[in-house]
């Protein structure tokens, strides 16, 4: 469908004509233009739900996850693909290049929104949408700067030359600040992750060990979370401690520090090992002997499961198996709570555990001045419970919130009681926890216009990780 679009381009024609309509304050093609490009929208969200729903199922790929964060990269393509669209127009020179350019901001971003609307999950959903709605503006802004170039503007008086732009300078000046935060954070993850890298690595290198897996999220108060995978000739119960110290010292911030440690033994000793290489000739038995279960299991992994498992642990004696799951792992933990359930039930007589890596627990929202669970968040909890417990996590914070002039002089008191029937939910299920309620939120205002109130009727679960001392 995005191939196809992009030679099609079917959504260039309405918003090149939005540019317009700019250009020339033409209300009536405006609206023209809007209708055409809701009806363009909402056809590519149907098709792109429609095709994910009779499609096997895809968990999020590194492609689907990029659109869900936008920065300000993604910005000046759009503007850039405006001016394309508007220059062809121009010298009317229509054709595949200028529908590239389009398609290229455009569909992606949408499909991947169609995506989140079918795999219902609106974190996906509301990243790519955003990511939509910006480069149409910028396009359809950048459209009317080179209308305007050309003389197409209908402009009686430089002072409306002056307003027209600094209106269109003030939407991508508002539409630029998440996008630059998006981008600050990218950096930041980035340098953290290579600081780590090189941490860990010269570590593990002085003590014979390996890394296979890393990686590295920053909570919502700030600390870094970094979880490792190593193979280890033998288990080291000092490395945790060590490599946490040293993770702290080079990143200068709080670091809650995961380490998996697999012993594969020592070099030599798996030198001693039977080579398949060095003996390639083996005569295949006549009648092969049934799969056992615990083969069936490691076939389904191995050949069906979709899922990308970084380490597993299957136990034929307890009939119990244990799945890492990969840190390349893209989706949400929802995902991971319902295929455990649906590995579970194609192997009902084994114990399956799916460990999701370290990822941000759901929030749980609120409707307006109400402090009570509904199915939705009642589903989002179970998942809590589930991602807490194969962490092996027994504590957690639990922090409420509420719009500004939510309750009135009672608003403080609603984020309260949304801490409270969340810890509550959460102490019956067996954790401990700690309520915190922040009301005001520090720049909430600020924060509220850009996101909508909404964004702050909601109670936040944070993992508390144990410290040693």
């Amino acid at each position: 469908m995005i191939i196809g679009a992009m030679l099609i381009a079917p959504l260039m024609g309405p918003i090149v004509l939005l540019g317009f309509a700019i250009a020339e304050t033409d209300v009536l093609r405006a609206i023209r233009s809007g209708k055409a490009i809701v009806a363009g929208v909402l056809g590519a969200l149907v098709i792109s739900a429609v095709i994910v729903k009779l499609s096997p199922y895809i968990s999020p790929t590194p492609e689907i996850m990029a659109r869900t964060n936008p920065n300000l990269f993604d910005l000046l393509v759009a503007v850039c693909s405006g001016m394309v669209a508007g220059y062809a127009v121009m010298r009317q020179q229509i054709g595949a290049v200028a529908g590239v350019a389009i398609a290229t901001a455009l569909m992606p971003p949408l499909a991947t929104a169609g995506y989140g609307l079918a795999a219902a999950d609106m974190q996906v959903f509301s990243g790519s949408f955003f990511l939509f709605l910006t480069n149409m503006l910028a396009i359809a802004f950048s459209v009317a700067g080179m209308a305007i170039w050309y003389g197409f503007g209908n402009l009686q008086a430089p002072r409306e030359l002056l307003w027209k732009t600094l209106a269109a300078g003030a939407v991508l000046a508002l539409l630029s600040v998440p996008l630059v935060d998006t981008l600050n954070e990218s950096v930041s993850k980035s340098l953290a992750l290579k600081r780590a890298t090189d941490v860990l690595r010269e570590d593990m290198v002085a003590r014979g060990m390996r890394m296979d897996k890393l990686q590295v999220n920053y909570a919502d108060n700030g600390n870094v979370l970094v979880g490792a995978v190593a193979l280890v000739p033998k288990y080291d119960e000092g490395a945790p401690d060590r490599m946490q110290a040293a993770l702290r010292q080079a990143l200068g911030k709080p670091v809650h520090f995961q380490l998996d440690q697999v012993v594969i033994g020592s070099a030599e000793q798996a030198a001693q090992k039977p080579s398949v290489i060095a003996n390639p000739v083996t005569p295949l038995p006549v009648q092969p002997p049934p799969l056992t279960e615990t083969q069936l299991i490691e076939q389904y992994l191995r050949q069906v499961f979709p899922l990308p498992i970084s380490m597993s642990e299957i136990d034929s004696v307890r009939k119990s198996a244990t799945l890492q799951l990969a840190d390349s792992y893209a989706g949400n933990l929802q995902t991971l709570y319902n295929a455990e359930r649906d590995l579970q039930s194609k192997f009902p007589g084994w114990e399956m555990r799916l460990v999701p890596p370290l990822r941000g627990l759901p929030v749980v929202n609120f409707d307006s001045g109400e402090a009570e669970l509904d199915p939705v968040s009642l589903d989002k909890l179970r998942t809590v419970q589930w991602a807490l417990q194969r962490w092996g996590l027994k504590r957690v914070d639990v922090v409420g919130y509420a719009s500004l002039g939510e309750k009135g002089r009672a608003s403080a008191g609603l984020a309260s009681k949304r801490a409270e029937i969340v810890a509550a939910w959460l102490v019956e299920a067996g954790f401990e926890t700690e309520k915190t309620v922040i009301y005001p939120a520090p720049g909430q205002k600020d924060e509220e216009r850009e996101r909508g109130q909404a964004a702050f009727r909601r109670t936040q679960i944070l993992p508390n990780f144990p410290v040693d001392h």
